[in-house]
């Protein structure tokens, strides 16, 4: 990594936590200011040691990037880090607590009454998930209140940083918040469509006798609506502990590959099913896209083990790369 790189995954995690809103024209002013500061320290050009001896004297991302951010905020930058923690270990306590606790009731009941118990744990979860986040927030916001001007907590990042550790500007281990977000909010979404009103899932008909409903999916795939809730479920539980901690790491990679053979079990299983829909056209229809999505879930699979094998990305689109070149 030579110095000029080095500037550049400086000023890109700097970015990175500030608003997007305001993110071009401070990375812009950052990076000149910085600029300026070597070429005036250093006669010659800069050697990477000598960059990230500057930039530690300069501080670390998070710290610079604390001085940019507007003032009013319920957390401050500076307890903020300690209350992504707690809320994180939090809410995936209350997951696996929930998933245990679903496991022996349907095990010591012999599955009966599968769906009721599958309703009430997502049920419990939101309520248990929301209430105890609220709680951790509320007595962060009451330290950062009664406290925070006068707290003073170890400079982590002054001590442990090293310049040389900056990931890439393009990271695949950074997240997505707006991708991730939607994702929790159509898997919820979806969740409680499946579950509470899966009566819903037909059209309205109108004729001469009046209004009607015609319900389009079999007993068949309705009999695998709780495969598909707990394969919604798990996606829903760790795109939230991954939005929370703020990126992905080894643990929740090897999750997602968990949650990824599951949700293409759970799509065979509905695949496999002689018929999805009273509407035979609407079947095929519905065959041909899980078809498809299985074959692309299979290569991302592969990717994803071999990202996390290996450290090198692969996609559907470098993998058809390489074999045409």
């Amino acid at each position: 990594m030579n110095s000029n790189e080095m500037i550049d995954r400086y000023v890109n995690e700097v970015g990175e936590n500030l608003p997007r809103k305001m993110r071009a024209d401070i990375e812009m002013e950052l990076r000149s200011l910085l600029l300026d500061a070597l070429e005036e320290r250093a006669e010659a050009e800069p050697s990477a040691k000598e960059t990230a001896a500057f930039l530690q004297e300069f501080g670390s991302p998070e710290t610079i990037a604390a001085q940019y951010r507007p003032a009013e905020s319920l957390i401050g930058p500076k307890l903020f880090p300690t209350y992504k923690v707690v809320v994180t270990i939090t809410v995936s306590i209350i997951g696996v607590l929930h998933l245990l606790f679903l496991g022996l009731a349907l095990w010591s009941s012999n599955g009966a009454d599968w769906l009721d118990k599958v309703l009430n744990l997502i049920a419990s979860f939101g309520r248990s998930a929301v209430l105890n986040a609220g709680i951790v927030t509320l007595i962060f916001a009451i330290i950062e209140r009664t406290m925070g001007d006068s707290l003073r907590l170890p400079e982590k990042n002054e001590i442990v940083w090293d310049p040389f550790s900056l990931p890439p500007v393009k990271d695949p281990d950074r997240i997505k918040r707006g991708e991730l977000i939607a994702g929790i909010f159509f898997g919820l979404l979806f969740l409680v469509w499946m579950n509470f009103f899966p009566e819903w899932l037909g059209v309205v008909s109108i004729d001469e006798e009046g209004s009607g409903f015609w319900v389009l999916v079999t007993a068949e795939f309705m009999a695998l609506i709780p495969w598909f809730s707990a394969s919604l479920l798990l996606d829903v539980v760790l795109k939230t502990a991954v939005l929370i901690q703020g990126r992905w790491n080894r643990i929740t990679r090897v999750i997602e590959i968990g949650t990824t053979i599951f949700g293409l079990y759970v799509a065979y299983l509905i695949f496999s099913l002689e018929e999805i829909s009273t509407v035979p056209f609407i079947t095929t229809m519905v065959k041909i896209g899980l078809a498809v999505a299985l074959v692309i879930g299979s290569i991302e699979l592969v990717g994803k083990v071999v990202r996390l094998l290996l450290g090198r990305p692969f996609t559907p689109r470098t993998f058809i790369k390489s074999k045409l070149a």
